[in-house]
């Protein structure tokens, strides 16, 4: 075992186990070798299994769940018990780039305040099928924006620093499903925050996956993120249309957008620019001033494109 790993990737399991080995494999094929893997066992009953994957590595660290308690609390349990500063996390039916656990060590090693860092993906289906790259929001300033509509992170494309995870008080365990971005709430006001133009990530598109299965408007489990962030720029929080909110996030993406829904996702866009880019945030310092000027730039030529 690494005697003092650089970085934790820390992943959870219950059921599904069809790209389990895979996600292993993944992490310890990482060009990165100073690193631990910590598997939390969320209930399965498999201890012949997971007593033949720790065998593969000195690096894998087991922990057992006696009952399945959900993916945040596992992942909170598999956090606490990790030996680096750095967590990597990375869900069982996803996989990354051998390069990735490198690259992002780099970063943090790099910028002392950067807390929160992701990256690209690559999506992938459950038979191995490669679809589009997704690139996400890059600079810090874009994310802040990006998080006032939809969530700016893939969950398995992320990484943070220990510290800041634990002065937030970990994933909210009441969060069944989407505790990956009531944490990036609580972390962006410590930290700054950015994602890699690289694809580190693959990301299964997974039928049986937790976000698949919890697909029932799934807008209703973050309004309450949206509201706070919408408050704090002065304004009352008026997306809970789901069509509306779906258009207006689409176009953000640069996606495309129903023609009869393209202007009022726009209005709504470009009224929350002006305020966006007049607060305090936008107007630190002139690289975040700068940083703003290119995503107005940005979409107002997707806007003109659209037309």
């Amino acid at each position: 075992m690494t005697a003092s790993p650089r970085a934790s990737v820390v992943m959870t399991v219950f059921r599904d186990f069809r790209f389990f080995d895979e996600a292993v494999a993944s992490v310890l094929a990482q060009d990165f070798p100073e690193l631990e893997l910590i598997i939390v066992d969320d209930g399965n009953d498999r201890d012949d299994l997971f007593a033949a994957v720790a065998a593969r590595d000195p690096r894998i660290r087991i922990l057992h769940c006696p009952r399945n308690i959900g993916t945040a609390a596992a992942a909170n349990l598999g956090i606490a018990a990790a030996r680096s500063g750095l967590i990597v996390r990375l869900d069982a039916d996803d996989a990354a780039e051998p390069e990735r656990v490198g690259r992002l060590v780099a970063e943090f090693e790099r910028d002392p305040g950067l807390g929160l860092l992701g990256s690209a993906v690559q999506i992938v289906d459950e038979e191995q099928r490669r679809g589009p790259v997704v690139r996400m929001p890059e600079t810090d300033l874009e994310i802040r924006w990006t998080i006032l509509f939809h969530n700016p992170f893939y969950h398995s494309a992320a990484a943070f620093r220990r510290e800041l995870f634990e002065a937030v008080g970990g994933y909210r365990e009441e969060e069944l499903v989407s505790q990956d971005h009531y944490l990036w709430f609580s972390l962006l006001p410590l930290c700054r925050a950015g994602n890699l133009p690289e694809p580190l990530t693959r990301y299964r598109i997974n039928r049986q996956g937790l976000t698949v299965r919890n697909n029932t408007r799934p807008r209703n489990r973050t309004h309450a993120i949206r509201e706070a962030l919408w408050a704090d720029l002065g304004l009352v929080y008026d997306l809970h249309d789901d069509t509306l909110a779906g258009a207006v996030s689409a176009f953000l993406r640069g996606q495309k957008v129903r023609p009869e829904m393209l202007a009022p996702a726009w209005e709504v866009v470009e009224r929350m620019l002006a305020v966006f880019l007049a607060s305090p945030r936008a107007r630190a310092d002139a690289a975040a001033i700068e940083d703003g000027r290119r995503l107005e730039a940005r979409l107002r030529a997707q806007r003109a494109a659209a037309a």
